[in-house]
């Protein structure tokens, strides 16, 4: 998904209104370092889980971080939600809503002794 939003932004801006595709071109490029870092770290938190390796608590943490830096700023700060309306406030829900999910699985792992010290 990274890649696609990072390489393929052009083909998604041509399918939107024109309001879409300002507030998307407005996006800062922090805002994707930021997304990199959360994709990055649930990406290696779940190998991390796999590998029942204890680091992945840390790692989960840091991606919930940066996911919710990045859908506050997009949504709100940037004004997402005036130009995706209500129904864009679907995805980063879920989004957050796994990632806390995900932490939560990780830090019950711990205490359970599943993963490594």
């Amino acid at each position: 998904m990274f890649a696609i939003e990072f390489f393929a932004q052009n083909a998604a801006i041509a399918s939107m209104t024109k309001p879409q595709q300002e507030w998307v071109q407005s996006i800062p490029a922090w805002i994707y370092v930021i997304y990199a870092v959360a994709v990055t770290m649930g990406v290696f938190g779940s190998f991390g889980l796999l590998l029942r390796q204890a680091g992945t608590t840390v790692l989960f943490a840091i991606s919930l971080v940066a996911v919710v830096v990045q859908m506050v700023y997009t949504m709100g700060i940037a004004g997402g939600v005036t130009v995706m309306g209500p129904s864009g406030l679907i995805m980063p829900a879920v989004i957050i809503t796994v990632a806390t999910l995900l932490l939560g699985f990780s830090r019950f792992s711990r205490k359970a002794g599943w993963l490594g010290r």
